[in-house]
């Protein structure tokens, strides 16, 4: 089996601020530092640095080399990685403060996936092998389509939650990973009580597998009536920019070399709690080994 990460490559400008700029406000960062991020990048090396074997597919632009060699140096296989030679690559803004954070994205070279790239990429995979996707690429609904008629297990990140989501095909979709704020939404219920968000999603999406993280919370595991809960663990936080996307490549897989659910959600928490102890996106996310060695200690 192959698991193929097919997302979104960005340049990460992050901002050290005493607090998130508002409306009419100039103000100065504390401090700046440009890294490699994009959903799609961090949960790829996510899955790489959890052990599995992972191809990358996406886009990157003019300026985008650098991305390759990053992901080849932590193992992530970029054979179904394009570049295009007119567009640059995407690009978020990122402001941290207080251990909280809010994006701008710029989606760049990840919205020129098209059908051709598509079609061309999943020849390489077949029916059991996982994609995992987010919202942050061009063309999803081809995909979903494309990946469930070849017989590819989907799990799909839901983020950034946008009215989009709803035009794609979600009845294709093995597994969801949403946060509070996604799962709210995919549910479409007003309340924030995290009991009323579970039930919702319980109604909407009755034969899904779906991971719910709610941050200081821990996370929860809902298919049908069944729920399994994971506390998080406490830590103090630095930088919770990868903690979802660390979360979400441990998940997965620790599912696919045979852990149980449980199991599968604690190593997830610990890998998510270590990574938010360090700045960054994807450098921040530890290695199976220091998740391992960490939870002896726990």
């Amino acid at each position: 089996m192959k698991v193929l990460s097919f997302g979104s490559l960005n340049f990460d400008h992050v901002y050290q601020m005493d607090h998130f700029v508002m409306p009419k406000e100039t103000t100065s960062s504390l401090s700046y530092s440009r890294g490699f991020g994009g959903k799609g990048l961090n949960q790829s090396i996510a899955l790489a640095k959890s052990g599995l074997d992972v191809y990358h597919a996406g886009r990157v632009g003019f300026d985008g080399q650098p991305f390759i060699d990053y992901l080849q140096e932590y193992g992530v296989k970029v054979d179904y990685l394009k570049k295009d030679e007119e567009t640059a690559t995407g690009h978020a803004i990122i402001q941290v403060s207080h251990s909280e954070n809010c994006i701008i994205l710029y989606g760049g070279a990840n919205q020129l996936i098209d059908e051709a790239q598509i079609d061309e990429v999943l020849t390489h995979f077949e029916k059991g092998d996982l994609l995992l996707i987010q919202n942050e690429i061009s063309s999803l609904t081809y995909l979903i389509t494309k990946a469930h008629e070849k017989g590819l297990r989907i799990a799909f990140n839901t983020a950034p939650m946008d009215e989009k989501i709803f035009g794609y095909p979600l009845d294709l979709i093995d597994i969801f990973v949403v946060n509070e704020v996604e799962g709210k939404g995919l549910a479409n219920v007003s309340s924030d009580q995290i009991e009323d968000v579970i039930a919702g999603l319980q109604k909407a999406y009755p034969s899904k597998e779906i991971i719910l993280t709610v941050g200081s919370q821990g996370s929860y595991y809902i298919s049908g009536d069944r729920v399994i809960h994971q506390d998080a663990y406490r830590i103090e936080a630095v930088d919770t920019t990868a903690a979802g996307d660390t979360f979400t490549g441990f998940y997965l897989a620790s599912i696919l070399r045979g852990e149980t659910v449980g199991n599968a959600l604690r190593i997830a928490a610990k890998a998510s709690s270590i990574t938010v102890t360090k700045e960054g996106a994807a450098k921040s996310i530890p290695t199976l080994e220091q998740v391992v060695e960490s939870m002896k200690n726990v």
